[in-house]
């Protein structure tokens, strides 16, 4: 019996370790457990993130001096200049933002003497090779094509196809509403998918999209106008509602809309007792027998300031004018400086818009500053309208005269991947 015992318990030991070894997949390489892929077809820098985004993947970060070794290393002598998922709005490291939307490069960076130099370019380049090697530079997006890595986080091993960062995920076959659909997945030890950063989201729209999926069922739920929480108990430390939607009902669908709105990868809110195909997650490498489920976090959302004149705001956001939707103060100067990370665009939606006829004025350019191209100059009583930039930053100015005032506007900003009549 204890010869039976010990065997019993070598091979639970033994199958404990194989879960929970960190594995790579779709041929990615584990390296400091992240999950790597060179990639040595020279792209521009946008043309790199997109090929990462097919797999759900950013371009290559390194945030420690370990990491940053590690990707000479990797790379070897199969490429002298890499790009790396860094993307920087001005001539300071804390003002290089990461691809995968952990902040900005202030904490630790391998900057070479004299760099980041946005006047050569925002986009950032590793040198492996050379009295260079482990050093970043800056490059031109668009005209200086280059080799580059993709990164994916680490998971455990298991058979299921879509296997990311220690978890599983299955779609259905079939369409079903919230219950029936949350039923199915406990059935196969998973819930409706919380879907808790931008990373995940990112993976997830891609991997439905290249299914030809429509509107996909998750677990969030939307139980009153500023309350979201996630039906496996998750906290709702992201959130990407589509922000043309209102809440109308208390269960969310992603969309997977290659154009116009709601963009792909955004929610929505509908009815709970509507069919739709529907997306389940579990935990991978570990089977599971009698699982229990935590209660439900429910998370209600901040109040939003008008965010005049405040730093950098990253995507999605709000902007309104200041005191709104009571009428704003004569003399007022407000600069909204946007940005979003990786590849996207900024769709900024002006849900309402009223203010003195040519003399309070909203101007959009498309850029970090002022004297980037104009998209356009707004007043007056406007019905809900988009404006799209054509990169990752745009700037809203607000601006009002000496006399009357009026309630001003409401602005939501999001990335955007898709196109849009705006």
């Amino acid at each position: 019996m204890k010869q039976l015992q010990i065997i019993f318990f070598s091979a639970f030991l033994v199958s404990w370790i194989a879960a929970s070894t960190p594995t790579c997949t779709n041929g990615f390489t584990l390296v400091n457990n992240k999950c790597l892929k060179l990639f040595t077809n020279v792209s521009t820098y946008r043309a790199a993130e997109k090929s990462c985004m097919d797999y759900g993947a950013t371009l290559v970060t390194a945030k420690n001096s370990i990491d940053n070794r590690a990707i000479t290393t990797f790379v070897g002598s199969a490429a002298s200049l890499i790009w790396i998922g860094l993307y920087c709005l001005d001539s300071s490291p804390s003002r290089c933002l990461w691809d995968d939307s952990t902040g900005a490069a202030d904490t630790y960076n391998s900057f070479s003497s004299g760099f980041p130099l946005v006047d050569i370019g925002k986009c950032v380049y590793y040198s492996t090779q050379g009295a260079l090697a482990g050093k970043w530079l800056s490059g031109d997006c668009d005209k200086e094509p280059r080799a580059y890595v993709c990164e994916l986080p680490s998971t455990h091993a298991d058979d299921c196809p879509y296997n990311y960062n220690g978890y599983c995920y299955t779609f259905s076959q079939s369409s079903s509403a919230f219950a029936g659909a949350q039923t199915q997945c406990e059935l196969n030890c998973g819930n409706l998918a919380s879907i808790t950063s931008a990373n995940e989201n990112r993976y997830i729209t891609t991997v439905s999209r290249r299914l030809g999926r429509g509107s996909v069922l998750i677990g969030g739920m939307w139980p009153s106008t500023n309350v979201f929480s996630w039906v496996d108990g998750s906290v709702w430390s992201y959130n990407n509602i589509d922000p043309f939607t209102n809440h109308t009902d208390n269960c969310m669908v992603m969309s997977n809309a290659v154009t116009g709105t709601p963009s792909a990868g955004s929610w929505t809110s509908v009815s709970c007792s509507s069919a739709f195909s529907y997306l389940c997650k579990r935990p991978a490498g570990l089977k599971c027998t009698n699982p229990t489920y935590p209660s439900v976090t429910v998370t209600p959302v901040p109040s939003n300031p008008s965010n005049c004149n405040s730093s950098l705001l990253l995507a999605p956001g709000i902007i309104t004018s200041p005191n709104y939707p009571y009428y704003y103060d004569n003399n007022v100067r407000c600069s909204y400086y946007l940005a979003t990370l990786g590849s996207y665009n900024i769709l900024l939606k002006f849900t309402n818009f009223w203010t003195e006829q040519t003399f309070d004025w909203v101007a959009v350019n498309d850029g970090d500053t002022t004297a980037n191209t104009l998209l356009g100059n707004y007043s007056g009583t406007l019905a809900p309208f988009n404006v799209v930039s054509t990169g990752n930053t745009a700037t809203v100015t607000f601006s009002t005269d000496r006399s009357n005032v009026y309630p001003g506007f409401s602005a939501r900003f999001t990335p955007f991947a898709g196109c849009i009549a705006c």
